[in-house]
């Protein structure tokens, strides 16, 4: 998700102060975890670098974030991980979390986690899942469906449904939404390492462990979340926090503290007219937006290597599409400008002699001009003419 330039997701504000990662270490530390027994995974040296600047102040070890390499893929460095954890305390119970959520109820969430150990603790791994009631999340994410019968506080879980939207389409989605027994898969797990590591040897040997990850495509093999929770019997915890997944940019909007007339949100330095619905993000201190007559859009400003500015305006209903949006900022192509379902945009000349890349997703009638002013800052003007939100029946035949 294009937010921040060059910042990684989870190191890039997730309010004006507190980046992603800060925020979760807090809830962490909040529930029960000390700094120094927090392991921060990172699969480059950048994403190194930036973790040591924003989780060492708050008494996370630079020895503590360690750096796997990239090409294991999402649950396979989890397992690492835990491989990792294991060469220090066999027995420690791990508790695996990502960092591009957003939580609020910290004293729900702790309660989780309390059950989640103690399960855990007696060698009955535990996935945490919530309810949730937005169709965007449910399609996109895991679902797990549980045996609502059972008192609780952990539940039987009866199948687990990844990305619903691809595997059955709108249909499944809306089923997931009305049924009683299906929660989302935050991502959160409980379990001990050694009764991880008995069950995926392979975690403790770096070849073998990509090997295995990229070729294994069956059920029974392969490593990812519905094949982790079935072999390893977990059992589901629901969480009574309330939980959103920041994955799109639409997602990245809600959370935010919204401006009570017009529903803007804004980080770093913006300013705004006649805007509404709209989220703004300039992610780098010299530049400035000025946004004018956009509405239900995210605008965000960032600066690439050699000072490339680089603006993205997105329809926020189709934030899901936006990794074209990343693939086009990060090639290396002479192209100015990317557009998909989009119409009559244009980037206005400017006094800027570095490049200017703009991307337009689902939008129409927008200008985009940048300016360098005398005191080496950067203005981004972004403005629509009329109506911005593109519809395909607007298209010329």
């Amino acid at each position: 998700m294009p937010i921040a330039g060059e910042t990684p997701k989870q190191f890039a504000p997730k309010f004006n102060d507190v980046t992603f990662v800060q925020d979760i270490e807090e809830m962490i530390v909040k529930a029960g975890f000390k700094p120094s027994r927090i392991i921060v995974v990172v699969t480059n040296e950048k994403q190194k670098k930036f973790a040591e600047e924003q989780l060492g102040p708050k008494g996370v070890p630079s020895t503590n974030i360690v750096e796997f390499d990239p090409h294991y893929g999402y649950v396979a460095v989890q397992a690492k991980a835990v491989a990792y954890v294991a060469q220090h305390d066999p027995e420690a119970i791990c508790f695996l979390s990502p960092s591009d959520q957003s939580i609020t109820g910290q004293d729900r969430f702790n309660e989780a986690i309390d059950i989640a150990y103690q399960y855990a603790e007696e060698g009955i791994p535990v996935q945490i899942g919530v309810k949730v009631y937005d169709a965007n999340i449910v399609g996109g994410c895991g679902n797990a469906r549980y045996d609502a019968s059972q008192e609780g506080p952990v539940y039987d879980i009866l199948e687990f449904i990844e990305k619903p939207l691809k595997i059955g389409g709108e249909e499944m989605v809306k089923k997931i939404l009305m049924d009683d027994d299906t929660v989302v898969n935050t991502g959160f797990y409980m379990v001990k390492a050694s009764q991880f590591l008995e069950q995926y040897p392979e975690a403790k040997m770096d070849d073998a462990l990509k090997n295995w990850y990229q070729n294994q495509s069956g059920d029974d093999i392969g490593l990812n979340p519905t094949t982790m929770v079935k072999s390893l019997g977990m059992k589901l915890v629901i969480g009574r926090f309330d939980w959103q997944d920041c994955g799109t940019l639409e997602a990245y909007y809600k959370i935010q503290d919204l401006t009570p007339n017009h529903k803007n949100a804004s980080i770093g330095d913006v300013d705004r007219c006649n805007c509404a619905r709209s989220l703004f993000v300039s992610s780098v201190k010299k530049v400035h937006i000025y946004a004018a007559y956009i509405n239900d859009c995210a605008v965000i400003a960032s600066v690439g290597e050699n000072g490339e500015v680089r603006v993205s305006v997105t329809n926020l209903k189709l934030s899901q599409e936006v990794g074209a949006i990343t693939d086009f900022f990060e090639s290396s192509g002479k192209a100015m400008s990317y557009s998909a379902k989009s119409h009559n945009n244009v980037i206005v000349p400017s006094n800027y002699s570095k490049k200017v890349k703009a991307a337009f997703l689902g939008v129409q009638n927008i200008y985009v001009q940048v300016n360098k002013l005398k005191n080496d800052e950067i203005n981004v003007n972004v403005s629509a003419n009329g109506d911005c939100i593109y519809q395909e029946e607007d298209a010329e035949e």
